[in-house]
């Protein structure tokens, strides 16, 4: 048996791979909160490598450690935002069985989505409008989480021929309608009359009157809430 003395000290390596990983993670947050809080207060003109590594408080070496261009770092805050939209829309999705009406079911949804954009609409609109689509991140499951609010939302339907094609109609509509929005007029987002007139448009789109010929209309809707001020 070896004397205790003679003992080799345990490598250290494992920690400083740790320390490394831990220092290089809050060197990207830093990165990351730099460019959010330039967008949002000057705008994709004011948003440059120096600008970024000025206000996360790196040197620009730092900053092209981890991003080529201001791109990527746009990229990587668009990725974090859709791991974040992913994870709302995940647990709207586990309560939406529970809701008593389509109304509801659909207020909890737009509601998610319209949440998410209030957080920063100057992030939101440089992801669609400056970053080009080729370095955009695409959820990989996009279409199974589709499919997963097809299933939910079909028992509160109403003579949809086809489910599956109008729910993904009423993505893109959601996504063009909130985004145009926040591009556009983002004080709308706080309209408290903003998500009632989206849910009231899906929910005519999803529950339907059926004419005597045996072709679907969109039901009438005998409330009416439109939003004040609006152009």
């Amino acid at each position: 048996m070896q004397n205790g003395k003679n003992r080799q000290p345990k490598s250290t390596g494992g920690a400083n791979y740790l320390d490394t990983y831990r220092s290089s993670r809050v060197t990207v947050d830093a990165i990351i909160q730099a460019a959010t809080y330039i967008l949002t207060k000057v705008g994709w003109e004011g948003l440059t490598t120096n600008a970024i590594a000025e206000r996360a408080g790196v040197n620009i070496g730092s900053l092209y450690q981890f991003f080529p261009n201001k791109e990527a770092v746009i990229a990587e805050l668009q990725r974090r935002h859709t791991v974040v939209t992913r994870t709302d829309l995940l647990q709207v999705l586990e309560v939406l069985p529970q809701q008593p009406s389509l109304r509801d079911a659909l207020t909890l949804i737009v509601e998610g989505i319209v949440t998410e954009h209030r957080i920063a609409p100057a992030v939101h609109k440089t992801i669609h409008e400056e970053l080009p689509r080729t370095v955009r991140h695409m959820t990989e499951d996009k279409e199974q989480l589709r499919r997963q609010f097809s299933d939910v939302l079909k028992p509160f339907m109403k003579n949809v021929p086809d489910p599956e094609l109008s729910i993904y109609l009423m993505g893109v509509a959601v996504h063009a309608i909130i985004h145009n929005v926040t591009a556009d007029r983002p004080e709308l987002l706080n309209h408290p009359g903003f998500v009632v007139e989206v849910v009231m448009l899906l929910e005519n789109y999803l529950c339907r009157s059926e004419t005597r010929d045996g072709i679907n209309k969109l039901s009438p809707h005998s409330e009416q809430t439109p939003l004040s001020g609006s152009r």
